[in-house]
C-alpha cells in the first residue's frame, strides 16, 4: 500500500493506492481500537479518504484473496512532530527520487540534506556541478529535483549548515570572527575549518544567518544548524571569555526567524551533541529538540533518560541520532536486531530516531555519506517498526501521560506487577530482563515492554535475537474501573490491536485488582488500558 504523502494535515483528503487488486473490498480504518467509517471512494486500486482530524490511524483492506494493512498520521501543522530521515548523495548520476519515495513511504517527514553545500561559509554554489568540501561530485540539479519531490510528498528538506564552520579563506579574510583559545591561537576542527565566533556582536553570525537565508530561498524548508560539541569556553578576537551555551539560544531563534520570514513552513532543528547545551536550547524556537548520542550515553536506560529530560525542558518532539555502528563492524543478523532495540527503545520513551535514509540504508557514523544498505527482507521489517510508530503515535511521542515506571513498579512499589517463566522485570533497561516503561493520564494507562532477555544493556553494539519468555502477567491495581485492555506489537504478523481478556477483583484494603495476560514478547510489545476518568 503507497500513499501519496509522508504526512497529511488536517483538512486533506487522504490518498493511496495497493499493491493488490481488490475486488468488493472491505477496508476497515482504525484509531489506535476504534473503527471509524469515514467516506472512502475507490476508482481502481486508488483510494480517497476523506479528511480526517489529527492523529495516527490503521488501515486494512481485504477480500477473498488478499490483504493489505499500513499506516498514516493527520496533523495540524508541519512542525507538530518531525520524523528525520537523510540524504547525502548528490551527484549528476544520482538524480532520481527513489530515495525520498523510500523515506516518504517510512512516514519520515522531514529529510536533512547532509553535506550538499559547496562550502561550509558559501553554502549555495553559483555552479551546476561542483566539489563538496570533502570532494565528492555534487550537482544543483540533483539537489532541487530530490528538494521538490519532499514537497510533493509532505516532507519538509532541511539543508545541513554548521553554525561556526568556516574556510582558511574566511578565517584570514576576517581573523576578527575566529574564535580563539587564551594564547591567542585561532581553534580549528579536522585540521582545516576554522571555527568562528558566533557571539551576537560578531560579524559572523549575521553572515551565516544570511547563508541560511540563501539555502531557503534555494527552496530549502529548514536549516539543520549543526555543532560539533567542541568547544564549549573559547576566547575571541580581542581575548574575551566567550562561552557559546549562552549565544546559542539567540542564534537558534533568529535563524527560526529568518527561514520563516521566507517561508512559514520552514524551521530549523538545533544538533546538541551528546545533550549539550539541552538546558539552553530547548525551548528555543527550533522545531524539535535534537541529540546526537556519544559515550557515556551508552545505555538503554541512558537513551530513556535523554528523551525523558529534554520532554521536560521544553515540552517539544525529541529526535536522537543514534547511529548503529553494528551494520558496518557486524554479521546482517545482530545488525538487525540492534536496530530493532535501539528503534523501540527511543520510541517506546517518547522520542524519535535518526537512522534511516537514502535508499534503504541505515547511519552507521556521523559521516552520512558512508551510510549502510539493509537487505529488501530486512526493508519489510523496517516499514512495519515505522508505521507502528504512526499508528500508534498517541501511546509513543504523543502521550501525554505521566511517566510513572518507577513509581509505580519495581522495588518496593506494588501498584503494577509483572512475571513470567524464565523471565525478570526492569523498570531501569537492565541487561538480560524485560525492560518497562509505563505511562499515565487521566483515562489511559500504557505499558511498553521491551525484550533485553539474552542480551546487555548497551544499545550500540551487536544484538542477540531475544529469547522468548513464557506468558507474561501483569497485575495492575488501581481503585477505578479499566474498561479495557489491549495489545499490539510491531513483530506481530498483524498491527491490529487485540483485546485482551482480564480478571477483576477487589481486596480487602487495597482496592481494585486487575491481572491479564498477553502473549510471549519477541522484541516490543504495547499494552495500554482504557479507564475511568
Amino acid at each position: 500500500m503507497k500513499f501519496t504523502k509522508a504526512q497529511y494535515y488536517v483538512g486533506e483528503p487522504i490518498c493511496f493506492s495497493t499493491d493488490s487488486h481488490f475486488e468488493h473490498p472491505s477496508v476497515e480504518i482504525r484509531h489506535l481500537e476504534e473503527v471509524l467509517y469515514p467516506a472512502i471512494e475507490q476508482d481502481g486500486d486508488h483510494y480517497r479518504i476523506s479528511a480526517l482530524p489529527t492523529g495516527g490511524y490503521g488501515i486494512h483492506i481485504s477480500d477473498h484473496i488478499h490483504t493489505e494493512e499500513a499506516a498514516f498520521d493527520v496533523v495540524a501543522s508541519p512542525n507538530e512532530v518531525v520524523r528525520y530521515g537523510f540524504l547525502s548523495d548528490f551527484s549528476k548520476k544520482d538524480n532520481d527520487t527513489a530515495d525520498v519515495m523510500w523515506m516518504k513511504d517510512l512516514h519520515i517527514n522531514a529529510v536533512q540534506f547532509y553535506d550538499w553545500m559547496y562550502k561550509h561559509d558559501d553554502l549555495v554554489s553559483v555552479e551546476d556541478t561542483y566539489l563538496d568540501p570533502l570532494g565528492r561530485e555534487t550537482s544543483l540539479t540533483s539537489i532541487k529535483t530530490k528538494i521538490e519531490a519532499c514537497k510533493e510528498y509532505g516532507m519538509r528538506p532541511f539543508a545541513y549548515g554548521a553554525v561556526y564552520a568556516a574556510t582558511e579563506d574566511s578565517s584570514r579574510k576576517h581573523p576578527e570572527w575566529c574564535m580563539y583559545t587564551s594564547d591567542h591561537t585561532t581553534l580549528t576542527f579536522a585540521d582545516w575549518l576554522y571555527f568562528m565566533n558566533i557571539g551576537d556582536d560578531c560579524g559572523w553570525r549575521s553572515h551565516i544567518l544570511a547563508e541560511f537565508t540563501k539555502a531557503v530561498e534555494f527552496g530549502f524548508q529548514g536549516i539543520h544548524m549543526d555543532t560539533y560539541g567542541f568547544p564549549k569556553h573559547v576566547r575571541d578576537h580581542a581575548g574575551h571569555a566567550l562561552d557559546l551555551e549562552k549565544h546559542f539560544p539567540s542564534l537558534i531563534d533568529q535563524a527560526a526567524l529568518r527561514v520563516k520570514e521566507k517561508d512559514p513552513d520552514a524551521g530549523v532543528i538545533f544538533n546538541a551533541v551528546n545533550n549539550w547545551p539541552i538546558e539552553k536550547v530547548a525551548t528555543t524556537g527550533q522545531d524539535s529538540a535534537y541529540i546526537e548520542v556519544w559515550s557515556p550515553n551508552d545505555t538503554y536506560y541512558d537513551l530513556y533518560t535523554l528523551i525523558r529530560e529534554a520532554r521536560q525542558l521544553g515540552s517539544k518532539n525529541v529526535i536522537l541520532a543514534a547511529y548503529l555502528k553494528a551494520f558496518k563492524e557486524a554479521d546482517k543478523t545482530t545488525a538487525e536486531n540492534s536496530f530493532k532495540l535501539s528503534f523501540a527503545s527511543i520510541c517506546a520513551s517518547g522520542g524519535t530516531q535518526l537512522v534511516l535514509g537514502e535508499e534503504r540504508c541505515v547511519l552507521s557514523d556521523s559521516y552520512y555519506a558512508d551510510h549502510s544498505p539493509i537487505s529488501d527482507h530486512f526493508a519489510r521489517d523496517v516499514q512495519k517498526y515505522c508505521d507502528y510508530l504512526v499508528r500508534y503515535n498517541e501511546l509513543l511521542y504523543n502521550d501525554t501521560g505521566m511517566d510513572i515506571s518507577r513509581t509505580a513498579s519495581d522495588g518496593i512499589n506494588e501498584d503494577i506487577c509483572f512475571s513470567a517463566e524464565n523471565a525478570s522485570f526492569s523498570s531501569k533497561g537492565l541487561g538480560d530482563h524485560i525492560w518497562t516503561i509505563i505511562r499515565r493520564s487521566d483515562s489511559l494507562l500504557t505499558i511498553q515492554l521491551i525484550n533485553l532477555l539474552g542480551n546487555n544493556d548497551l544499545w550500540n553494539v551487536p544484538k542477540n535475537t531475544p529469547e522468548k519468555p513464557g506468558t507474561c502477567k501483569i497485575r495492575v491495581r488501581l481503585d477505578k474501573e479499566i474498561k479495557s485492555f489491549w495489545t499490539a506489537s510491531p513483530d506481530a504478523d498483524s498491527l491490529e490491536p487485540v483485546s485482551l481478556p482480564f480478571q477483576e477483583r477487589t481486596e480487602a484494603g487495597s482496592g481494585k485488582i486487575y491481572e491479564v495476560t498477553i502473549p510471549s514478547i519477541s522484541y516490543w510489545t504495547t499494552v495500554w488500558a482504557h479507564t475511568e476518568e
